[in-house]
């Protein structure tokens, strides 16, 4: 791990998050903190690493590729070959639903996600959730309610499992260390959005939870129908929180990315005019424990009925480290 760069205090803001999440609850449900930051180095002998930034006209790209992607790369890296612009070929490949993303040195830096003022103590095991992520940020955040007792129901098509399902680890069954430790404590249930009818499954579900937690990227929200107004014509009470790559109001808001693109673009990813490579996409577990923070004062009513939290804004926390 010494070849490729964390943030010196990383470990130092899970343990601020973790403290506020344990107040929060009233009760330790996160442990050893470190743990969850650092679960690729903590449950495989051998961790993949982040794909190196790759040199593209006058800067950098970084390609943060699932084994799904690697094809539809080929085709778009044919057609992009010409354009010596890494912003412009990000742009494009975001077109292709490519988590692509171009290494900047100083972008203009995003305050910090609002985790708002949680004035009661809020006890988990009276929620009913609905879980909507994948990978690791949102999976985090669900599953630390869920320890905390909370009942949670994460959707997972067979059609299209979690990406860590078959992550390191794996020796076939679909059950890597990382994804069980993620996943654990929850309900599995095999449900398509894309074929979920009016007053189906689905819906049957919303109906009688309280919050709805999804890492979709905005358009997929929209057109799957978890937005507030669907949700909420459903269910007048839900409350729902999205976690994303980038926030509400950036120009990438729509743009799909994990963890190390976000590190890319925040400037983080830059250091002495080159571009830089993170041991592991440490901004998810960071996103992750701010968005569980942000569900408890969603519980209490004390933050709105729709909260996003993003992972761009979860950077703030490391900006201008060494």
């Amino acid at each position: 791990m010494n070849d490729y760069w964390l943030p010196e205090n990383l470990n130092e803001r899970g343990r601020e998050l973790a403290a506020i999440i344990t107040n929060r609850i009233g009760d330790d449900v996160i442990g050893a903190v470190d743990h969850w930051i650092e679960m690729p180095e903590r449950l495989a002998d051998k961790p993949t690493r982040p794909e190196a930034a790759r040199s593209w006209g006058e800067g950098f790209l970084c390609l943060d590729l699932g084994p799904e992607d690697h094809d539809t790369w080929g085709r778009f890296e044919e057609l992009a070959r010409k354009d010596d612009d890494p912003e412009s070929v990000a742009r494009r490949a975001q077109v292709w639903r490519l988590p692509v993303t171009p290494y900047r040195e100083n972008p203009t830096p995003l305050p910090p996600n609002d985790l708002g003022r949680c004035t009661s103590t809020v006890e988990p095991r009276t929620l009913r959730i609905i879980d909507l992520t994948s990978m690791w940020a949102g999976p985090l955040c669900t599953e630390l309610l869920a320890r905390a007792g909370a009942a949670v129901v994460k959707i997972e098509p067979s059609s299209r499992p979690d990406g860590l399902r078959h992550g390191d680890g794996d020796e076939g069954p679909g059950n890597a260390p990382m994804f069980v430790e993620l996943n654990g404590s929850k309900e599995i249930a095999d449900i398509d959005l894309r074929r979920c009818s009016e007053g189906g499954e689905f819906h049957q579900l919303v109906r009688s939870a309280d919050l709805v937690i999804t890492s979709l990227s905005p358009r997929a929200n929209n057109n799957l129908g978890v937005t507030c107004d669907e949700l909420r014509s459903i269910n007048p009470d839900i409350a729902l929180l999205s976690i994303t790559a980038f926030a509400f109001n950036s120009p990438e808001t729509d743009w799909v990315a994990y963890g190390t693109g976000v590190h890319a673009t925040s400037g983080l990813g830059w250091r002495s005019g080159q571009p830089l490579t993170p041991a592991f996409s440490y901004l998810d577990p960071i996103a992750g424990l701010e968005a569980c923070a942000v569900a408890l004062g969603q519980a209490m009513r004390d933050a709105p009925q729709f909260c996003r939290v993003s992972l761009d804004r979860s950077a703030h926390a490391f900006r201008g480290l060494p």
